[in-house]
């Protein structure tokens, strides 16, 4: 070994020596083990949490509540909650990783988003979790690199940066299980939309084969807007959301409208328009003396009224003005 290999091996060596270095002091400057949980007494009891409580600056808090074994929104009048939301939100706390520890300097936990959520202009958002006489009450700040959070455990404070990035809802609403109703329009036979004042509006298909539905009672004289409008009313219960809920109210104004599939369903949805807001209830039946999709529709919806989407309403309530080419004689 000449003399140039052994100062290039030895100026090897003393550079990985100070890599190395770097990398063992950069652990000791607040990193922590990423296997750490920063709440490691929830895991292991997570699944019998039965109480959520969020708080962010400028709203009152929100509630979710474990009652008979279903998460249900009190603030909603006891509405069945978005199990998915409410899965994700305790998973991210009782699976938050520390990946970095922060300040614990009050005075700068502003910068984190991590001040008190009592706090007018507070950017964090507080959550407590109850199981059974046991809590955990974690806050979570600002994101980091797109898919990490900041966060500290009420009351102390010591933040960290976590790997969790939980979508937290801030309205009670959006807890909701949004899902009403989804009935493939390749299910339904007929529509017909039944106005206060007597029009009514037919769609239908003699087989389910038919691609598009058909408009009956077409006036002599006038043409459909395009040969497929039938089809909008006919996939109105396709993934049909709801925006907000309320137990069913008595309506005067109603627009009734009636879907008969090919397989037997009947669905009755009833709908108001009040103050601009569209609300709809449903009645589910079924030709089957026992019919399990029926049944468990109703068992969600009766007696509770949806809020829907406009565009949703307006596929619902359709007038024949709507879909029909302006009379040329009006023109």
């Amino acid at each position: 070994m000449n003399d140039k290999t052994l100062r290039i091996l030895i100026s090897s060596a003393a550079a990985l020596i100070f890599v190395l270095f770097l990398m063992e002091s950069g652990s000791k400057k607040g990193t922590t083990d990423s296997a750490d949980l920063l709440l490691p007494d929830m895991q292991a009891v997570v699944n019998d949490a039965d109480f959520i409580q969020i708080s962010a600056a400028g709203s009152a808090p929100i509630e979710i509540v474990k009652i008979d074994g279903q998460w249900k929104v009190p603030n909603r009048q006891d509405y069945i909650a978005d199990f998915a939301i409410v899965r994700d939100i305790l998973a991210s706390m009782a699976q938050a990783k520390i990946l970095e520890k922060k300040t614990a300097n009050p005075a700068l936990h502003n910068r984190l988003g991590l001040e008190e959520t009592t706090i007018e202009n507070s950017k964090g958002t507080d959550i407590l979790a109850r199981v059974g006489n046991a809590e955990f009450n974690l806050i979570f700040g600002t994101v980091s690199q797109g898919q990490f959070r900041y966060a500290r455990i009420a009351g102390d404070n010591q933040s960290w940066l976590v790997d969790q990035n939980p979508d937290i809802p801030s309205e009670s609403a959006n807890w909701l299980k949004k899902e009403i109703i989804d009935i493939d329009s390749t299910r339904i036979k007929a529509v017909t939309i039944t106005h206060p004042d007597g029009e009514i509006i037919s769609v239908y298909k003699t087989s389910a084969e038919q691609p598009n539905f058909e408009v009956a009672n077409i006036p002599p004289g006038r043409e459909l807007t395009y040969s497929t409008v039938g089809n909008g009313i006919g996939g109105a219960l396709n993934d049909l959301d709801l925006e907000d809920v309320r137990k069913a109210i008595e309506g005067s104004e109603l627009v009734i409208t009636e879907f008969t599939t090919f397989d037997g369903l009947n669905i009755l949805v009833k709908t108001i328009i009040e103050d601009e807001a569209n609300w709809i209830s449903l009645e589910v039946t079924s030709e089957k003396t026992e019919n399990s999709e029926a049944s468990e529709i109703m068992s969600q919806t009766s007696g509770w009224q949806y809020q829907i989407p406009s565009y949703k309403a307006n596929l619902l309530t359709r007038k024949l003005e709507d879909i029909l080419k302006p009379n040329q004689e009006e023109e």
